[in-house]
């Protein structure tokens, strides 16, 4: 990994000059180090994450490169990303936690990384904690969790950008070099390390260091949910530790990484029953809902059902009494009439005045006696759901339907919304069935 003078770092600067000093004295690996590394490892692909019950937790520790160095000690952040990305889909996992020791790294990838973790929050709920340190870019990521818990001793912030230029012309004269550019536009060498450093070359590298500075703040300001003035407040490029951090909004919370993971843990593995015994309040807005909403679906499942069984009885009745006189009962039908006013439509059925008992026994040819249309009038205008008494009676057994469902995956108060919302009868008979039994 080559080290340019003009790279952008989002790191904390001591620790950023001391890597650099480090990479100086240790050099690059030469083969035999790198063949013993690979026998090392065996060829065997290390775990992209830890489990804790149902929570991930994922090490982002040491400086950040977008592809790391083994060597250096440097984390990949791309291998972090996919460590992410990993738990996200795995539906075992719950819960994810960003466990976090570093100074941060360079501007390279941490974005991308960014933008990975915001899109992982929004899909399960995502943790950060700061063990001793998280700076800089380490912060950058870490701020797009849900909620940041760090010890009282740890060390945050470090909000900013820093970039690094050597002027190399004074060693070049005493080796005797003359070094010449030859380029093509402007700023192609602008501030290159074998001249002094311009006015014009410091101002360009200070345009290039604010727009990289304006998308830190911008991730912060997104990540804590807080306003672009509330982030520039936190972010002057200070270090605090986790006390100070937490009254300025940094984190979260103070406590012991074993404290948070265990805390973590109960939190998205939170069943039913806890949840109504610490937040009976949450469960009864919750269940308010659902009810309101299965009432509406129940009322307009049955109005649907109404409708249709109307529908279909005055089209038989039209079928046998013929289109026209089909077309008078069904306006009287729309009209609201009960059965016993429709014995008043004898003459219309009859063809004047009300039939007698032979006419309404002898059935003309080809047509239905008056007698069986007024039958027929009768129940197209009483409820379909009431003719063959009450229709709980032969609804689906709604315990089963409801382990049925639990089967396939789902908790109990889910499965009960599921078949309630597709068997609104049955679910009626169910809550009549415990109502009676509750007596």
């Amino acid at each position: 990994m080559s080290i340019q003078s003009q790279r952008l770092w989002a790191m904390e600067p001591q620790r950023l000059a001391g890597l650099f000093r480090e990479m100086k004295a240790r050099g690059l690996p030469d083969a035999a180090a790198v063949a013993a590394m690979a026998a090392a490892t065996g060829g065997r692909e290390e775990p992209l994450y830890q489990r804790v019950g149902p929570l991930a937790v994922i090490e982002m520790h040491g400086a950040l490169a977008k592809e790391g160095s083994y060597w250096w000690g440097i984390a990949s952040m791309r291998q972090i990303g996919a460590a992410l990305l990993q738990a996200a889909r795995d539906p075992g996992v719950k819960g994810i936690l960003l466990d976090i020791d570093s100074p941060g790294g360079t501007v390279a990838g941490t974005e991308e990384l960014a933008g990975i973790a915001r899109a992982v929050a929004a899909a399960k709920p995502l943790y950060a904690y700061a063990g001793d340190l998280m700076c800089s870019a380490a912060y950058w990521i870490g701020s797009q969790a849900r909620e940041i818990c760090s010890q009282a001793s740890a060390q945050i912030g470090s909000i900013g950008v820093v970039m690094t230029h050597t002027d190399w012309s004074g060693w070049d004269a005493q080796a005797g070099l003359d070094v010449t550019y030859l380029t093509a536009g402007h700023y192609k060498a602008i501030a290159n390390p074998d001249e002094p450093l311009s006015d014009e070359a410091r101002a360009y590298l200070q345009q290039q260091l604010d727009a990289t500075y304006t998308l830190f703040l911008e991730a912060v300001a997104a990540g804590r949910r807080v306003s672009a003035e509330q982030a520039l407040a936190m972010a002057d490029g200070k270090v605090f530790l986790g006390r100070q951090a937490l009254e300025l909004g940094l984190v979260d919370r103070l406590e012991s990484r074993a404290e948070y993971i265990n805390r973590i843990v109960q939190e998205v593995h939170m069943d039913l029953a806890k949840l109504k015994a610490e937040h009976p309040g949450v469960v009864q807005e919750v269940r308010a809902e659902i009810e309101t909403e299965l009432a509406a679906s129940h009322k307009a499942a049955i109005t649907a059902a109404v409708e249709g069984e109307r529908s279909r009885v005055l089209g038989v009745v039209g079928v046998l009494v013929g289109e026209e006189q089909g077309g008078r009962i069904a306006a009287v039908v729309g009209s609201g009439v009960t059965a016993e006013q429709a014995k008043a439509l004898g003459a219309a059925l009859g063809g004047g005045g009300q039939a007698g008992p032979a006419q309404a026994d002898q059935p003309g040819a080809g047509s239905p006696s008056t007698k069986e249309a007024l039958g027929l009038l009768a129940k197209a205008t009483a409820d379909p759901l009431n003719q063959s008494g009450d229709p709980r009676a032969a609804a689906p057994d709604f315990d089963a339907l409801v382990k049925a469902e639990m089967d396939k995956g789902l908790s109990k108060a889910k499965a009960i919304a599921v078949v309630a919302k597709a068997n609104p009868e049955a679910h009626k008979a169910w809550i009549a069935k415990h109502n009676k039994e509750g007596e």
